[in-house]
């Protein structure tokens, strides 16, 4: 038996598996004024994603290195992400249409969702765990009421969820759960969050699914943290990773 919660779990009896709902283009709340962020317009390379680039506002990275600061704008909207040779936090944009991960081919390996494609059209975003402050940002200090995204998981979450891996010790049992928290950040500073689990009791989210963020109100930023049952002394050990598309945006 379905329910019809968004994360609602079909509870079989007798061992069998849990499933996530899932929804229709009809569950989203949007009006015909609504306008849809959808990350269609940056150039990616010939592996199919763009994590930025090096630009002329590289910065020490304090290991000897540079970080530099990038960004996607799409309508009013100002996608923040960090990039240097070695590594890059806050988001990268994809179109890659594999959904497997393996820890030979992270790259670009970790630029895959579990669907294999974008919820519509081609890209999609893929945020992680911001070390550099990343967030999608709304331009010139403006708020904006952002009604919803749709989301899924990434094949390198998935990977360590289903399998294991050296980080995070074995593969996940019916305790373990995996959650991305989106937190809105106002113009006074004050943040109101919503909650997406992305794993728990045995199951994880193997689609796109719709969040209703319109409990955030107006904002001028949304971040994305992590957090999960396998957390060490440095923090979480599963792969903070979350794919997103089409922000909704009241107009």
């Amino acid at each position: 038996m379905k329910t019809n919660k968004l994360f609602g779990l079909s509870v079989l009896v007798f061992g069998l598996a849990l499933s996530f709902t899932s929804c229709s283009n009809e569950d989203i709340p949007a009006g015909s004024q609504d306008k849809i962020i959808s990350f269609e317009n940056q150039a990616l390379n010939t592996d199919g994603f763009w994590i930025g680039e090096v630009n002329e506002n590289g910065v020490d990275d304090g290991w000897g290195g540079m970080t530099y600061p990038c960004s996607y704008t799409e309508d009013n909207f100002v996608v923040n992400t960090s990039y240097s040779v070695y590594y890059w936090s806050g988001f990268a944009i994809s179109n890659r249409t594999e959904t497997s991960y393996a820890a030979l081919t992270q790259t670009p390996d970790q630029y895959n969702n579990v669907t294999g494609k974008a919820h519509s059209g081609k890209n999609f975003l893929i945020a992680q765990g911001a070390y550099n402050g990343e967030s999608i940002k709304v331009k010139d200090g403006k708020t904006a009421v952002i009604k919803g995204l749709w989301y899924t998981n990434s094949a390198y979450s998935v990977n360590s969820i289903l399998n294991g891996d050296n980080y995070s010790g074995p593969k996940f049992d019916n305790t373990d759960w995996f959650k991305c928290t989106v937190v809105g950040k106002k113009a006074g500073g004050s943040t109101v969050s919503v909650d997406i689990d992305l794993a728990k009791d045995g199951d994880y989210v193997k689609e796109w699914k719709y969040v209703d963020l319109s409990k955030l109100g107006e904002v001028n930023e949304i971040s994305f943290q992590f957090s999960g049952s396998r957390t060490g002394a440095y923090g979480l050990n599963t792969p903070a990773y979350i794919c997103i598309d089409d922000l909704v945006i009241e107009k």
